[in-house]
């Protein structure tokens, strides 16, 4: 949560509903302290697939801890990490040994380094962690993201909609505590960095707007540029309304036509996928094509 403490829940416990219901308070799943949020959820099957905890904050501070130490049943939740004045919690992330770690800036920068010990050494549960990414003034962390394939892109949207994505081979891994390089140009008509995430070219993102409305596409709708450009129109909000956020869709591996079936309806092939999955397959005929996971 984002005053730094870690609860955990099975996930039988949530109460299953549709895509378009309103689902229950957390507050009847986990005993939350007044004023606290979700900042981060993960999903672990076990405490064995990794190493560590990795735990970011707003004021770009960052500390690793041994995951079997969260392996508890206290309801209550246990502290995380112990949080100075003023910060909060931003991001938390599962890692092996030697991962690689991206940080964001809600200004447009970026910090990659490794998460080895030499970089990143183990903490206990109940300190504060170091410093990982330096701010400019006016400046602080928006996500913190965990990645190690190469073929991996950084995607990035501003408060006005304007999206793009950079491969992460253009992010050349720095020493932990400085302030980064550039991840996107600004200017004040498009706006500051609202969301900033690792995708793989064959996710789905899902764009937040304050209104409450989602803009829902495929990331390679984005084109590949440097990491000195603008991007493109990716989202239009209406007056008065902007982006806050941007997240991976995880249900993208259900696919169209599962989805329409689960919604009793036909499925209705996307005409773009369609022509993808025709090539290649080698099909001639497009339209027969259906959308499914790749």
């Amino acid at each position: 949560t984002n005053l730094g403490r870690v609860y955990r829940a099975k996930c039988y416990e949530l109460l299953e509903a549709g895509r378009d219901s309103k689902g229950q308070h957390i507050a009847n799943l986990l005993p939350l302290q007044p004023g606290e949020e979700v900042a981060q959820i993960l999903d672990l099957e076990n405490y064995d697939d990794h190493d560590y905890l990795v735990l970011a904050t707003r004021n770009g501070l960052v500390k690793k801890t041994d995951l079997s130490l969260y392996d508890t049943n206290r309801a209550a939740g246990v502290i995380a990490i112990k949080l100075r004045d003023g910060d909060e919690l931003v991001s938390a992330m599962a890692v092996r040994h030697g991962d690689h770690i991206f940080m964001f800036s809600h200004m447009g920068q970026s910090l990659h380094f490794v998460a080895d010990d030499d970089q990143l050494r183990p903490m206990g549960r109940d300190t504060s962690g170091v410093k990982g990414m330096s701010f400019r003034a006016g400046d602080h962390l928006i996500n913190a993201a965990v990645g190690t394939d190469e073929n991996l892109h950084v995607f990035t949207v501003t408060e006005n909609g304007y999206a793009k994505r950079t491969p992460v081979g253009d992010y050349r891994i720095q020493g932990r505590g400085g302030l980064g390089i550039k991840v996107m140009k600004q200017s004040d008509d498009r706006g500051i960095v609202a969301g900033a995430l690792l995708v793989h070219e064959d996710d789905e993102v899902l764009v937040i707007l304050g209104s409450g409305k989602v803009v829902r596409s495929d990331v390679r709708e984005v084109p590949i540029t440097g990491r000195d450009t603008m991007g493109v129109v990716f989202a239009r909000p209406d007056h008065g309304d902007a982006v806050i956020g941007v997240a991976r869709n995880t249900e993208r591996e259900l696919g169209a036509d599962e989805e329409a079936e689960a919604d009793g309806a036909e499925p209705a092939p996307d005409a773009a996928e369609a022509a993808r999955t025709a090539t290649d397959e080698g099909k001639e005929d497009a339209a027969e094509a259906t959308v499914g996971p790749d």
